[in-house]
């Protein structure tokens, strides 16, 4: 979630970098490269939290009674000192590109007119050369499209400019993309409106420049631009001429705007009503087109080159795509939060849905920070977070509500078990869930922006949303169809193929017709201004914290009630893409908020890194070998880390306390903890000695103390006593067995503890199941009784071994009795990753395997 805190502050950044530079605290004497600063520092953030006064020893704590309460999450350093810098780079970024530049002479808006004079009979002309640099668009008897310009000729004399202009002309001649083009004419700035902002409206867009032609000359040149928009604007043009052919208005132009972007043939009275029903997000190219294409294009890919092959296939799609249906700020969100989700599903990694918006708002707004204001990239961002945060909870209480429901129709004969019967129930559950649900979810979080900019409450907007609904994914599926094999060449088969879409689409519109003719459908909302729009958004944070908080509450007092009773407790194109990489370099290092556990492949012996959710570092032993440890903590830890929080040795073994003697060389070192009879071992001298030299605070730990490593997470120490254990084997015997707790999630660390240990915390009754069980001196038949397996019952067992150890470890019978349960093995599967959010567990292996 760290990923989503910066991405926040970010975005409040380049907001305040706009009033900075409305109050000319920031102005054209800043340099465009500056934001580019906090980003080069943003990666050093990490070692903040191994700095004094923060890097303290670890405090000892006892519990008063069974179990302990998780201190809440404090803000690290890092974490601060990166929300500080993203906050500093978004004031720069919109310094840098500000709605009001300052023109210099090689700007084209440096020549505009002022808007009062477009219209102006003596009003100068000028002549312009370039290329057309968008699709252009047809209404009506009217086209509109942008031009790139490249060179300003006035009064004779010609000069290099940069700069995009927006033109309207007739349709007497059809305009393409790339098409070099001469235009003479009057060059305007875009004019303000009492409640728009036309200018600011075409600088989001990267045009500062309206044209109005005398004349238009396309020039005899080869076409410019990008030639992959060439290929896809001509596969846009053939599919809008296909729908224009095949099907009647006004489910042409809607047809056009669903599946292709274009909007500009919908006609105004038709577009008015669906804004009046709350319902105009259906026309535009949204995020569930996007998924549509996604899924499609993986299925296919999947099939024919394979998951991992299928995922480069499925990007490119989703790329071409967004291209193809024009690429505005809304689409491009929905294209780069479908590409993460894809790479996601390919690599079998989790994808996080709030952090994958953020990601991709950061990246938009890192392009072009004037995004924010995009009112189509708002809402498109809104509903999104809506749906992630809000669906799951009404989807939860809707589906009480109908068992409650289902459960009081009457039950008797045989027609209440009947197929049909339970067919229709859950067709009716799907259609409300996805029509009126998803909705009210969206519409909770997009709600006080339409308030803002339009003034206007939709009130029969659930109704119509929830009559419309199913029938739209047979437009996009069929109507997508059509459109693959009309442009292919088969215009009788698309015919045939348009039959679905066209009447949904008929659908549609009678519907949204008659509900905008209902009386009080829509109502006007006035003096909803920005001091109402950010209370409000606070009102609904209050609101949803104080559910997930009555949440956690009650599923708290439920794991207390359950403990009680079983007496246990348990992330310039050259400036874009260094700051990408510095981003993703970031954020790969910056604690993620997840209890990380490396199983270190250290050969014969046992080694434990363990970072908590704010970054602090633990190693338990380290086998015996320096060079292979180094190398092991080397391919986990970034290069320039070379600091760890504590360092444990569970016993005075070589295969355990050898390579740690030489990590206080390597690595700055605070604490170091070990157990009552190691203390006193003569086998633990050079151990002890490398300590001293390195001024590193010793303590002794045994049964009854626990750690509090922070951010909720503990290791009890439940093994030895502070008498140790008297018989044989002792040394392997008074071992350090401790517990991992961080919310449900547990570790049992045994280090080389055998059967009689064993035997003493089983009489004791002590806590022993966890999640995960490190098994006992590498699975040799000394330890890991049947008995104690059981008695741990973990999900997964780890076995630290050397591979073709001369021990013949594990042993076969240890083997048995972990029979049933998920076995990883360092000689198997090389480091082992084990990672937890408290509730979740997800793993991975050095050999490729991930869960």
């Amino acid at each position: 979630m760290h990923l989503l805190y910066l991405a926040l502050a970010y975005l409040i950044g380049i907001a305040l970098g706009q009033s900075f530079w409305q109050w000319q605290w920031l102005g054209c004497h800043t340099p465009d490269w500056l934001w580019l600063l906090p980003l080069i520092l943003l990666p050093v953030t990490p070692q903040l939290n191994h700095w004094p006064p923060y890097r303290t020893s670890t405090p000892l704590r006892w519990p008063v009674a069974a179990g302990f309460t998780a201190p809440r999450p404090q803000p690290t350093p890092a974490l601060l000192a990166a929300i500080a810098l993203c906050l500093v780079t978004g004031v720069l970024r919109y310094a840098a590109q500000p709605l009001t530049p300052c023109w210099q002479a090689q700007d084209l808006a440096f020549y505009n007119l002022p808007a009062a004079q477009a219209f102006a009979k003596d009003a100068p002309t000028v002549t312009v050369m370039g290329y057309i640099s968008s699709y252009p668009l047809r209404q009506e008897t009217r086209q509109r499209f942008d031009v790139t310009v490249k060179q300003l000729i006035t009064n004779s004399e010609s000069r290099q400019v940069q700069g995009s202009v927006r033109l309207t002309t007739s349709l007497s001649r059809r305009y393409h993309y790339g098409e070099a083009v001469r235009l003479e004419g009057r060059l305007v700035t875009p004019p303000d409106f009492e409640d728009f902002s036309y200018r600011e409206y075409l600088a989001r867009k990267g045009v500062n420049s309206l044209f109005y032609p005398n004349h238009i000359d396309v020039l005899a040149a080869s076409p410019q631009g990008s030639s992959l928009l060439q290929s896809l604007y001509a596969l846009r043009a053939r599919g809008e001429a296909l729908l224009n052919a095949l099907l009647p208005e006004p489910y042409a132009a809607l047809a056009n705007g669903m599946l292709l972007g274009i909007e500009a043939g919908i006609p105004d009275s038709l577009y008015e009503q669906f804004n009046l029903t709350g319902s105009s997000h259906v026309i535009v190219i949204s995020g569930s087109n996007v998924a549509l294409i996604a899924g499609v294009i993986m299925a296919l890919g999947q099939r024919l080159l394979g998951q991992r092959r299928a995922i480069w296939l499925t990007l490119t799609g989703i790329g071409c795509y967004a291209l193809l249906v024009g690429g505005d700020a809304a689409v491009l969100r929905a294209a780069l939060m479908g590409g993460l989700y894809a790479l996601a599903t390919a690599l079998e990694r989790r994808s996080t849905a709030l952090v994958s918006l953020a990601f991709a708002c950061w990246v938009m707004t890192l392009a072009n920070p004037l995004t924010l204001w995009d009112v189509g990239f708002q809402l498109s961002s809104a509903a999104t977070a809506g749906l992630i945060v809000f669906a799951p909870g009404v989807t939860t209480t809707f589906h009480k509500l109908w068992t409650g429901i289902t459960q009081t129709l009457p039950q008797g004969g045989d027609w209440t078990n009947h197929p049909h019967v339970a067919y229709s129930r859950a067709l009716a559950a799907g259609l409300l869930q996805d029509g009126f649900l998803l909705t009210i979810a969206a519409n909770i979080s997009t709600l006080p922006l339409i308030l803002y900019y339009f003034g206007r409450l939709s009130v029969v907007s659930l109704l119509t949303n929830l009559a419309i609904a199913p029938v739209q994914p047979y437009i996009m599926l069929w109507g997508g169809a059509a459109l693959l094999v009309g442009v292919a060449g088969s215009a009788l088969a698309a015919q045939l193929l348009l039959w679905v879409p066209w009447l949904c689409l008929l659908w549609t519109v009678k519907v949204v017709q008659w509900s905008a003719a209902l009386p009080g459908a829509s109502v006007e909302i006035s003096n909803f201004g920005l001091g109402q729009l950010t209370a409000t958004y606070l009102l609904i944070a209050l609101w949803y914290s104080w559910g997930q908080w009555a949440s956690s509450w009650r599923r708290a007092q439920a794991r207390l009630t359950l403990r009680w009773q079983r007496g246990l407790s348990t992330v310039a194109l050259s400036g874009l893409a260094i700051s990408t990489i510095l981003i993703w370099s970031a954020v790969r290092v910056q604690p993620d908020g997840r209890l990380h556990l490396y199983f270190l492949n250290i050969g014969q012996g046992d080694g434990i890194l363990i970072q908590t959710p704010s970054g602090r570092q633990l190693l338990i032993d380290g086998g015996a070998e320096p060079q292979r440890l180094q190398q092991e903590l080397g391919a986990v830890l970034p290069f320039w880390d070379r600091t760890l929080d504590l360092i444990l040795m569970t016993h005075p073994d070589s295969d355990h306390m050898g390579a740690q003697v030489y990590v206080p060389e390597r690595f700055q070192l605070t604490t170091a903890l070990e157990s009552p009879t190691s203390q006193v071992n003569s086998d633990a001298g050079q151990w002890h000695a490398a300590m001293a030299t390195a001024s590193v605070d010793l303590q002794v730990q045994y049964q009854g103390g626990w750690l509090d490593l922070g951010d909720g997470v503990a290791l009890w120490v439940l093994w030895p006593t502070a008498a140790g254990y008297q018989g044989e084997d002792a040394d392997n015997q008074n071992s350090l067995v401790t517990k991992l707790v961080y919310g449900d999630f547990s570790v049992l660390l045994t280090g080389d503890a055998g059967i009689p240990s064993e035997e003493i915390l089983l009489q004791e009754a002590a806590p022993l199941t966890s999640t995960v069980l490190k098994v006992g001196h590498h699975g040799s038949k000394s330890g890991s009784s049947s008995a104690f397996v059981e008695a741990v019952n973990p999900q997964i067992a780890v076995i630290q071994v050397g591979a073709d150890n001369r021990y013949g470890h594990p042993h076969q019978e240890v083997l048995d009795h972990l029979a049933g349960r998920m076995v990883l093995r360092n000689d198997r599967d090389g480091r082992i990753h084990l990672y937890s959010d408290g509730h979740q567990l997800w793993m991975e292996t050095e050999t490729g395997a991930a869960f």
